[in-house]
């Protein structure tokens, strides 16, 4: 068995990975409907429900390859781009899905490096590419 290294594991917006990443994750989650009826014996029933899912980034600002330019050109613009998150530049592990920018943070403490966060609400079909 190979464990992964988080370092191999990287956020790409419409193919290109965002510069100076720290962190990456993925969030997917189903809401349930409860079809509990009398005849449930006291247990509580349900059935699927609709699915979704998150990812976010954040990462390092560097003034020559900013993240938060390509992150603000789609928040202004509202517009919907691929997004991916896995093993670059393989199909080991990959998430995909079309995305939404939802949040964008930029932060600079004193003495600090300056680094930046966001969040993408995945629209449509989420893909998962894997060898196993």
């Amino acid at each position: 068995m190979a464990i992964f290294n988080g370092t191999v594991y990287i956020v790409s917006i419409a193919g290109t990975s965002m510069p100076d990443q720290t962190e990456g994750s993925i969030s997917l989650s189903m809401e349930t409907r409860d079809i509990t009826t009398k005849d449930s014996t006291g247990f509580r029933e349900l059935l699927e429900g609709l699915r979704s899912g998150s990812i976010s980034v954040s990462g390092l600002v560097d003034d020559t390859t900013s993240a938060v330019t390509t992150l603000m050109t789609h928040f202004t613009a509202r517009t919907s781009f691929t997004i991916s998150f896995g093993v670059d530049g393989t199909h080991d592990d990959l998430f995909g899905a079309t995305a939404f920018c939802t949040s964008i943070e930029t932060s600079a403490g004193t003495e600090d490096n300056v680094s930046y966060s966001a969040t993408f609400e995945l629209t449509g079909a989420i893909t998962h590419d894997s060898t196993d």
